[in-house]
């Protein structure tokens, strides 16, 4: 995926060096990004600003970031946190606007991720990762900060009620 040198893990790596990688992260992870945030939010602009946030957030601590194929995953734990900053604004705004219609935008080739939208955020966020992001369970628990154990547990959950909400 990235290159795996060791010139590229040193921690004084070149600063174009680490803003290619940047760049090359970005490109591969932003339709992902965008449509988690979109599963969070639930509003295709608050999901654009959190992606822009997230990357935003990242590059400033691009220096930070020693290990190359850490990238995408910090990508995605910037994005899930600008998510919850605006789920947080918007709980103190007392919003009472009208939520866009569902994922269909984003996905509108699988009509499941309308049922996944109706989901508490602790499931819908690992099933969206798992099932429409193709990461595995240690990547998912390395993205959102939790135990392996507790991803597996909110999938099979997850899909349990997805099931119930479909058989209705």
């Amino acid at each position: 995926m990235y290159p795996d040198t060791e010139e590229m893990r040193n921690e004084h790596m070149p600063t174009e060096a680490k803003k290619h990688l940047f760049v090359q992260a970005v490109r591969d992870r932003e339709k992902s990004m965008y449509r988690v945030a979109l599963v969070m939010l639930r509003r295709s602009a608050d999901a654009e600003d959190a992606v822009a946030a997230g990357i935003e957030k990242a590059y400033r601590r691009l220096d930070s970031i020693r290990d190359e194929r850490a990238l995408p995953s910090y990508l995605m734990r910037c994005t899930i946190n600008a998510c919850h900053d605006t789920l947080r604004r918007r709980k103190r705004e007392n919003s009472v606007e009208d939520v866009e219609p569902y994922v269909q935008a984003a996905y509108p080739e699988i009509p499941i991720w309308t049922y996944l939208m109706g989901l508490d955020e602790k499931f819908s966020v690992p099933l969206a990762l798992r099932y429409g992001e193709d990461m595995t369970i240690a990547e998912i628990a390395s993205t959102l900060r939790i135990p392996q154990g507790t991803v597996s547990t909110r999938i099979s959950r997850g899909l349990k009620m997805l099931r119930s909400q479909i058989e209705r």
